[in-house]
């Protein structure tokens, strides 16, 4: 197992969130060029855990469809003239919506997964943020999401196919999102991945020990 595999491995192998700890730590899986399957070759997975879900979750952040948010949301009359794409999260239920928000204050029933970014998936509280005066303000909206079964990902971890970086906003938010996997993977195979497990009782920090 390489060094890289070793540091995820211990990420995702670790206990359960507590359930009065909602911030899950977070990091982006990098998928590894030698990995064919076409759900998740050439993807950065934004992935974190939840004390409600079993094992990691998380969205495919760099896969926008050509489909308009507005589309997807034909209620939401804020929407309006919008161009802002649908984003495809994962193979895992695609009829539901995930997003991740840029707010001051924790949304409900959600993760930190990077400074003042978070990721959920609490259909009222979407439903709330599209209602807004500017309802895509520093909002991404994906159609699935990505799971895996009990030692599944450990496994791929094993053999190779993912890397690993730390999350960051600008990343999330990218506005070339068609660049972000060849950047990832660049800046992954330069240094090795390392990922810091502590506590969880400081901002930022990652529960997953």
């Amino acid at each position: 197992m390489t060094r890289a595999a070793a540091f995820l491995a211990a990420a995702f192998c670790c206990t359960a969130l507590a359930q009065d700890a909602p911030r899950g730590g977070a990091l982006f899986l990098v998928a590894d060029p030698a990995l064919a399957d076409p759900n998740f070759g050439k993807t950065v997975v934004l992935v974190t855990r939840h004390a409600e879900v079993a094992g990691p979750i998380g969205v495919i952040i760099n896969r926008p469809t050509a489909i308009a948010v507005a589309r997807a949301f034909p209620d939401a009359g804020k929407l309006a003239g919008a161009e802002d794409k649908l984003y495809v999260g994962g193979p895992v239920s695609r009829h539901v919506f995930f997003y991740v928000l840029r707010a001051a204050e924790p949304p409900p029933d959600a993760v930190e997964v990077a400074e003042g970014v978070y990721l959920g998936w609490n259909p009222k509280h979407l439903k709330a943020l599209l209602e807004r005066e500017k309802p895509l303000e520093g909002l991404r909206i994906y159609a699935g999401h990505a799971a895996w079964s009990p030692g599944q990902l450990e496994a791929e971890v094993a053999r190779g196919f993912w890397k690993s970086a730390r999350p960051d906003a600008r990343s999330i938010f990218a506005t070339r999102p068609e660049n972000l996997w060849p950047e990832l993977i660049r800046r992954a195979a330069a240094t090795p991945a390392r990922l810091e497990l502590g506590t969880g009782d400081h901002k930022g920090g990652s529960p997953w020990h």
